[in-house]
């Protein structure tokens, strides 16, 4: 479904992410992993459309998606919850919940939809009159992935979904992952916590310092003693295994 192949991205003079290849299949959920200031998020927001890319390319089944806006790269199919949340604080749940369907033409699709996501998420109906700065985290966690789910994605990026999250609740959010995968949707999830991610993931990339420093299925990562030598981005040991966009090592 998504293929990035070599993608580097500059933040003024500084390289924060260094010719990256990496694919998501339909159906997948893959995790991209890494410490603070790895790359994760920047990668994303390229993939997004959110920040330039400098070279390579991304594309998005047949079609490249490299110098596309946000809005066409979202009608094509993918969106972002972001770090953070971002909910519209004074706006009420309902408010953010049908910003999230902007793009949309489709009133009677929308309105399907809504009503499917208040099902899906039954505290977002119990406070959807209610301004969205008056909910807990998890409450808000769940009305971004909820806001990014009204524009019908193909493709869904979790920025760091359990961040700030009690455990309790980021066992309800990855939780959460799971279903959205069996209900068709295909994830890229951007998360520090590895051991976490790597529970529900079916693939995973490790990034450090902008660079890819391992790809494999997660449980190959899980019983690797270098896990957390790259992950912390310690140690001098030999090169982890990376495969390329295609698959191949």
């Amino acid at each position: 479904m998504l293929v990035v192949d070599s993608v580097s991205v500059n933040y003024g003079a500084i390289r924060a992410v260094q010719e990256v290849s990496l694919r998501v299949e339909e159906g997948e959920i893959v995790a991209l992993l890494g410490p603070n200031g790895a790359g994760k998020s920047t990668l994303i927001s390229a993939i997004a459309g959110l920040v330039p890319i400098v070279s390579g390319h991304v594309t998005l089944g047949d079609t490249e998606i490299t110098r596309q806006t946000p809005e066409d790269i979202t009608r094509l199919g993918v969106s972002v919850t972001p770090e953070g949340r971002r909910v519209f604080d004074d706006l009420t749940v309902g408010e953010n919940l049908r910003l999230g369907a902007a793009i949309r033409k489709d009133k009677n699709g929308v309105a399907k939809d809504l009503e499917e996501y208040l099902e899906m998420f039954p505290v977002l109906r119990e406070r959807y009159d209610t301004a969205a700065h008056t909910l807990s985290g998890g409450e808000q966690q769940q009305l971004a992935i909820a806001r990014s789910l009204m524009s019908r994605p193909k493709l869904l990026m979790l920025d760091e979904p359990s961040l700030g999250l009690a455990p309790q609740l980021v066992q309800q959010i990855f939780a959460l992952v799971g279903t959205l995968r069996d209900r068709g949707l295909t994830l890229l999830v951007v998360e520090q916590n590895a051991h976490q991610a790597l529970a529900f993931s079916d693939r995973a990339y490790v990034l450090n310092t902008g660079r890819l420093q391992y790809s494999g299925t997660a449980a190959e990562l899980r019983e690797s003693d270098q896990l957390t030598e790259h992950y912390l981005g310690i140690g001098t040991g030999p090169p982890m295994r990376t495969e390329s966009a295609n698959g191949t090592p």
